[in-house]
């Protein structure tokens, strides 16, 4: 009986890895993502109708860091496109809001405030609500990673925040050929180069996203059955 389970769990195992790897081949992650960056209270107007009056950076890794840097790139511009304060919404570690606060200054972003309470997204949205009642009737603009546009947001609506839209920090994309045919690469030649694209980078891109993107929904369903969204 033992032994049965053991080969269910490992063939149950061994089939989910291998849809991850035909998904990988196919957009259906990008779109999974796409999916999880889209406003869910504004998903077609634009943040320029909108006219913020605060943004709100919440707080990723360390600094610097992929997800910061990406998220201190979009609140500058917002900040100096609206001229309007940013709060930023991470644990308290003087390091890391130090090299952040350098960021925004040298991009022109002067008025600067630190929330430090929570250290989940929950707890962050709280505690942004409650250190800071005047924001629940602001016209705000959080910045997160894409993937956590929907939770985020959502967390935001059930803390009370009546207006309230989000930003989601994407990376540019690059518009170059990145064929290698006619470079001279050396090395063995009896090996094939692979010349597909798609099997270069793109699984491997669709993969990373396929974590984030699993990772997220089982979020957003833990969060549901807590109440929190």
């Amino acid at each position: 009986m033992v032994k049965k389970i053991i080969i269910w769990i490992f063939a149950s195992l061994g089939g989910i890895f291998a849809l991850l790897l035909v998904l990988a081949l196919t957009s259906v992650p990008f779109y999974m993502h796409y999916n999880l960056g889209k406003d869910p209270n504004h998903e077609y107007d634009t943040v320029q109708a909108f006219e913020p009056q605060h943004i709100i950076m919440m707080g990723g890794a360390g600094m610097p860091s992929a997800s910061n840097l990406m998220r201190l790139y979009y609140t500058a511009g917002l900040a100096k496109n609206y001229d309007c304060p940013v709060t930023i919404a991470l644990p308290y570690d003087s390091t890391c809001h130090a090299e952040m606060d350098k960021y925004l200054v040298s991009q022109g972003v002067t008025m600067i405030i630190h929330d430090t309470i929570g250290t989940n997204t929950r707890s962050q949205v709280l505690g942004l609500a409650e250190n800071n009642p005047e924001l629940l009737t602001t016209k705000i603009v959080v910045v997160t990673s894409p993937e956590h546009i929907k939770r985020t947001i959502k967390c935001f609506n059930k803390a009370g925040f009546q207006q309230v839209r989000g930003m989601a920090a994407y990376e540019g994309t690059v518009d170059f050929n990145l064929s290698i045919k006619k470079q001279k690469l050396k090395g063995n030649e009896d090996i094939p180069s692979v010349e597909s694209t798609r099997l270069r980078y793109t699984f491997w891109n669709y993969m990373k996203l396929e974590i984030d993107t699993y990772r997220e929904y089982i979020a957003l369903f833990y969060y549901r059955i807590k109440g929190w969204i």
